[in-house]
């Protein structure tokens, strides 16, 4: 599959990113013991640069945000002053809760922060291995509601297509994110939506299900993974909705997919009449619309239970109320 960012081979199998993952970022016996740089200390207090292993190649995380500040203060972006956390947020390409710091090779990280150039990002893509991609943030991407205009972060050099393992119990799943336009969730082993649906799961409800506001898709993939016979995928923000068309095709063998149909191409960035974009048939019949959740069941069947995955604070009143066809409706 090739990636839709680049052009490259960034989108693998799940079943394969899943098979290998535990052997992804440990050290080797070789690595120096990790350096824990002090983030709190500015760039004059810092060594110059973590060299990387002289048998694996990798380098520590610490390590590789080091070699972004330094290349920052040579285009006067960062001073002396500055700490290593005012590089940005580091996003490895596959997310997955760990209890160590990620040794990193080559093209393995994406950094998301503030004052950037396209000079210095590019830069940074050209001399430091380990980054793959650099985003300028202007906040949360995606669309809080209608009466607010949709917000996307800025792709400044390389690629920002990468992954988070979703665990639970029953099973994983490997969801592709185009981190630019798709707002940032970090894999983590207490991860509250799960134990949502971990819930539902053990008292028999995830067999007809709509994901809302799917994003990309994970709550909907899960339910599939977790025996649903039916999920409707819908988002206003087609960001999220062609992402869910990715992970339908990145995950199909752990969800038992023999057929994806593509239909409708939509070309408005923010979707308000649903519109069918894909279905998708065999273990799990699915559906994937694009447009505003509160007309979704003008054009959808409704389903047993309706989730919505809303933004923090965001209203829902009047979602719940065009969702009431559906038997019940979980917040979460």
């Amino acid at each position: 599959m090739k990636c839709p960012v680049c052009g490259k081979g960034c989108i693998r199998p799940a079943s394969e990113v899943l098979a290998e993952i535990e052997q992804r970022y440990p050290a080797c016996p070789a690595c120096a013991p990790e350096t824990n740089l002090d983030k709190t200390k500015g760039a004059k207090h810092l060594p110059e640069r973590v060299l990387r292993c002289s048998s694996c190649g990798k380098a520590t995380l610490d390590g590789v945000m080091l070699d972004a500040l330094r290349l920052l203060q040579e285009f006067g972006l960062r001073d002396k002053d500055d700490t290593l956390r005012s590089v940005g947020s580091p996003l490895i390409e596959v997310g997955y809760p760990l209890a160590y710091s990620p040794r990193l090779g080559p093209k393995s990280l994406i950094i998301f922060g503030t004052r950037y150039s396209k000079e210095a990002a590019e830069a940074m893509i050209e001399q430091i291995p380990e980054i793959k991609g650099v985003i300028l943030s202007r906040g949360v991407a995606g669309i809080e509601d209608y009466e607010t205009a949709a917000r996307e972060n800025v792709l400044l050099a390389g690629c920002d297509m990468r992954a988070d393992i979703s665990q639970s119990l029953f099973g994983e799943a490997v969801i592709y994110k185009s981190q630019s336009r798709i707002h940032i969730e970090f894999s983590r082993q207490s991860a509250p939506k799960m134990r949502i649906l971990e819930q539902l799961y053990l008292q028999g409800k995830l067999r007809d299900v709509v994901d809302g506001l799917c994003g990309p898709g994970t709550l909907g993939l899960m339910c599939a993974l977790a025996g649903a016979k039916r999920v409707v995928f819908n988002d206003a923000w087609l960001a999220g909705v062609q992402n869910v068309l990715l992970n339908l095709e990145a995950n199909r063998s752990l969800l038992g997919i023999d057929e994806i149909e593509y239909l409708e191409v939509p070309k408005n960035p923010v979707g308000k009449e649903p519109v069918l974009v894909g279905r998708a048939h065999g273990s799990c019949e699915i559906e994937v619309y694009h447009g505003d959740l509160r007309r979704l069941f003008s054009r959808a069947k409704p389903a047993d239970i309706c989730l919505i995955d809303h933004f923090p604070g965001a209203k829902t009143g009047e979602m719940e109320k065009a969702c009431r066809c559906c038997n019940e409706i979980i917040i979460v």
